[in-house]
């Protein structure tokens, strides 16, 4: 995916969420953008694993970031928050060394 150089850390802050928040596979415009967090819906329960799995999940769908440009380093960290939810953060490290921090929640079931 190919969007140009991005200047506002907003419209970065909005192409993390966009990015994590879309089923891979199912955009119109790119199959290959999104994440695989449906897939661990579909599974339909959360154990210990769970959270490591969400946290590769999210850096392998943010990777185009680094690979367009738009970041130099994606870092990710999550935990479990109850039997139904895992918290994330991902910090992105722009190429000019700033840093911008993303916080939200994947809600499994």
């Amino acid at each position: 995916m190919t969007l140009g150089k991005l200047e506002n850390w907003k419209d970065i802050r909005e192409l993390v969420l966009m990015t994590i928040g879309t089923d891979k596979g199912r955009w119109w415009a790119d199959r290959d953008f999104g994440s695989e967090l449906w897939i661990l819906r579909q599974n339909g329960k959360i154990d210990g694993t769970t959270a490591g799995t969400v946290r590769q999940m999210i850096l392998d769908c943010l990777q185009w970031l680094i690979d367009d440009g738009l970041a130099a380093k994606i870092e990710c960290e999550t935990e479990l928050a109850g039997k139904t939810r895992v918290n994330w953060r991902v910090t992105v490290t722009k190429p000019d060394g700033n840093d911008l921090q993303v916080e939200d929640s994947w809600n499994g079931i």
